[in-house]
């Protein structure tokens, strides 16, 4: 298993040039925002140029910067094991992730400033601040969304899907402190359920919807599904689950000590598995779910097939990645290292 274990071989020597020539235009949006790690820029530029190769530069460039921020979302509101050099209350995490869905919600219309009863808990406000820096990065990526036509459609998709990643990561925030105090988890079925939404891959998988997606002509028929939005739903949430999966298995160790919730680590405590055994039901479970997903993209119209093999390649790069390293454990010299 390598790094390009999830790319098609046809398409490896062009993705990796792909990652190589978006990189310094990621580099230089996200080093307005010293929160954003900039380990995670390699691995990111080349997951989302093996998701969507055949898109334009302009496209991979802003997936990739919804990517990194999503990444720093998850790093600050994670006060059991940041990677940031910062520490937040749960009450400022709950303030942090409320405003940031407002900040999406409003497509770039509204700053941190317009929302001065939320923000009010911080202790200290300034541009300098990784929480502030977040939200202005988020301003920024919604604004030059919407400057793609086809954000028109989609881009509600996208703010539905932003606002459930971070409601199921407040979810795990109060798990992780419930396994302090009473050593107790949610069940596996309810950890997933949850896991599929807090992962945050729907979020990168609708900002390419609401870059790429095509009008649906009024004659596709949606049947069984109640409406289209229904399907695009259970097209991403479906994938997401074995993404969650492949990095509860990557980050186990990590989570473990941590005493974060992981599905790994719930097996063994509910059902007494060993690691080992744990660690190949989950292998078993993301095959599984790689499979299903297949269903609800067959069912997409014609307008939206090019979207569904883009969610498909996120799965596979990233299911195949998380079998190698994690993101933050990338440099451009290595990927450079791969042509």
């Amino acid at each position: 298993m390598s790094e390009l274990s999830g790319i098609p071989l046809v398409d490896r020597a062009h993705v990796l040039q792909t990652a190589l020539s978006i990189y310094p235009e990621v580099e230089n949006w996200v080093a307005q925002f010293t929160v954003i790690l900039p380990q995670r820029i390699a691995g990111t530029c080349l997951a989302i140029a093996a998701t969507a190769p055949h898109a334009q530069p302009s496209v991979i460039v802003e997936v990739s910067v919804i990517s990194l921020i999503l990444f720093a979302v998850d790093d600050l509101g994670d006060i059991t094991e940041s990677f940031l050099d910062m520490t937040l209350t749960v009450e400022e995490v709950e303030v942090m992730l409320t405003l940031y869905v407002k900040l999406v919600q409003s497509g770039g219309n509204s700053t941190y400033r317009d929302y001065p009863d939320l923000i009010k808990v911080f202790s200290t406000i300034n541009e300098a601040q990784p929480w502030m820096q977040l939200a202005n990065a988020l301003t920024k990526f919604c604004q030059e969304l919407q400057k793609f036509p086809a954000a028109t459609i989609y881009y509600g998709i996208l703010a539905k899907h932003f606002e459930l990643a971070l409601e199921a990561q407040r979810t795990e925030l109060h798990w992780s402190q419930a396994f302090k105090e009473t050593g107790t988890y949610s069940t596996y079925e309810q950890y997933l359920l949850n896991g599929r939404k807090s992962i945050a891959a729907s979020t990168v998988m609708s900002s390419l919807l609401a870059m790429v997606g095509e009008p649906v002509d009024s004659e596709f028929s949606l049947k069984p599904h109640a409406n289209l939005e229904t399907l695009i739903d259970e097209v991403m949430l479906t994938a997401c689950s074995s993404i969650r999966l492949a990095n509860d298995i990557r980050s186990f160790e990590r989570e473990r000590q941590a005493q974060k919730p992981n599905s790994l680590l719930i097996l063994m405590l509910t059902q007494g598995f060993s690691q080992k055994e744990a660690e190949a039901i989950i292998l078993k479970e993301i095959n599984t779910y790689l499979q299903k997903m297949e269903t609800p993209i067959s069912l997409l119209p014609p307008s939206l097939s090019a979207w569904g093999d883009t969610v498909r390649r996120l799965c596979w790069f990233s299911c195949a990645w998380y079998q190698t390293r994690e993101f933050h454990d990338f440099t451009k010299q290595m990927l450079a290292a791969l042509r």
